[in-house]
């Protein structure tokens, strides 16, 4: 076996589809040969937490460390006074998050980076070492591992989960702010073996913002679906026709539109009594309020946050699935959860860029129907055309559900490839 240190700030117990890419890989990367070690952050304050994530991965060492950032800051004033209120995190409003998020230079986890290296440091010391990888955002977690391989010479692997400057929503709060950012992007991208990209949308653009660095570094590795995840259940006889979202909203990425949509349906009686929106995740407050309007009161269900297997059940139990990308300059986005919908084989209801990625495997798969996130004319023709499709039973014929198995977006597959790139560049 050989031996990977992995750089993670994102790792369970905390949930989301951000953590679960690397905790897959480290779940199975022993299969094909490699031990991984695990670097991350002691607890935080966060919108998700799912322990069973932590359970998969078996007797992995993971290594947890302080940090000075405002999550970690945060956990530590709200610890002793969790006593029901509503958290700090999830009430302040996403323009606050953001702004101070753009205050700190590279982003707002930097004050993780002393921990993160002297703890990296004792980790290689003790310990003998082929490979170092590293997930980012935060972005933090690649000068981490950059200046760890530097002084170890080792071999880098930076893993995209999201694009740094070429990130769609990304803001500076000033020159000096991006300046310092690209160059440091440049550095990483100088010194790293390999850089692994999730779509093939955002190998393009990072190639097209750094031409100077070697096409070859650039892979990509897709987020996937974990056989494994996929329990053998069966519909509930349910009467209900249902709709269903998993995961979170932020930046731009908003169900505003597609509630004014489920608003006019309503005034207008063209929705069916026994039709439900299930909305299955913890939401800041701003979402919060959208969801719980109470002219949507008689459609729309909050689930509130479920372990991944359970919202994988979820799943399987609707009728058809709700998708939401953000419109500006996000046709790279191609969301972690839009592996799973397909694996369901569930209808999705898509509100995204209709020239992007994510756009493309939909329509390549003929697995739903697409419109922009705020052209709410084509959202309420293509609602109406799937309740129409239900209340025929036509759906599983009008989209090819059942041609695809998705086995090339398999997680153990997937790391696989990851597997292929860590032989390739190891000592």
């Amino acid at each position: 076996m050989k031996n990977v240190l992995m750089i993670a700030y994102f790792f369970p117990p905390l949930g989301g589809p951000g953590v679960q890419r690397v905790q897959k890989f480290v779940k199975y990367l022993p299969l094909y040969g490699w031990n991984p070690t695990v670097l991350t952050v002691k607890p935080i304050e966060y919108i998700a937490y799912d322990k069973t994530l932590l359970k998969e991965i078996g007797d992995v060492t993971v290594h947890r460390t302080g940090s000075f950032d405002p999550m970690r800051l945060l956990y530590i004033f709200e610890k002793p006074r969790s006593n029901g209120r509503k958290k700090i995190y999830t009430s302040v409003r996403g323009r606050t998050r953001k702004f101070v998020g753009d205050v700190f230079p590279i982003d707002s986890k930097i004050g993780w980076l002393p921990f993160a290296y002297n703890k990296g440091k004792r980790i290689l010391e003790a310990k003998n070492t082929n490979a170092i990888y590293a997930t980012i955002g935060p972005f933090t977690s690649a000068i981490a591992a950059y200046k760890l391989a530097k002084k170890f010479k080792l071999p880098l692997i930076i893993d995209y989960r999201d694009l740094w400057t070429g990130k769609p929503d990304i803001t500076y709060f000033s020159k000096w702010h991006k300046k310092f950012s690209v160059n440091w992007e440049r550095r990483i991208l100088n010194f790293a073996n390999n850089v692994i990209i999730n779509t093939d949308f955002s190998r393009k653009k990072i190639q097209t913002l750094f031409p100077e660095i070697q096409t070859s570094k650039f892979k990509v590795i897709y987020n996937g679906w974990d056989k494994n995840d996929f329990p053998n259940i069966k519909r509930k006889n349910e009467k209900k026709l249902i709709f269903s979202y998993t995961g979170g909203f932020y930046g731009e990425r908003t169900p505003y539109f597609f509630l004014n949509v489920l608003k006019e349906l309503l005034e207008k009686k063209l929705l069916p009594d026994n039709i439900e929106f299930r909305f299955i995740g913890n939401y800041f407050k701003d979402i919060e309020k959208m969801l719980t309007n109470n002219r949507l009161r008689k459609v729309i269900k909050i689930v509130p946050q479920v372990s991944h297997k359970e919202s994988i059940a979820h799943l399987l139990q609707s009728d058809f699935l709700l998708l939401f990308i953000a419109k500006r300059k996000s046709e790279i986005v191609l969301p972690a959860k839009i592996f799973e919908y397909l694996a369901a084989k569930k209808p999705i209801l898509a509100m995204i860029p209709e020239k992007g990625e994510a756009a493309n495997l939909i329509l390549d798969n003929n697995a739903g129907l697409i419109s922009e996130i705020d052209d709410e004319a084509a959202i309420k023709t293509n609602v109406l055309k799937m309740i129409d499709l239900h209340k025929s039973n036509q759906a599983e014929i009008f989209f090819d559900l059942n041609l695809n198995d998705y086995n090339t977006y398999e997680r153990k597959h997937l790391t696989k490839q990851l597997s292929n790139i860590l032989n390739e560049t190891s000592v």
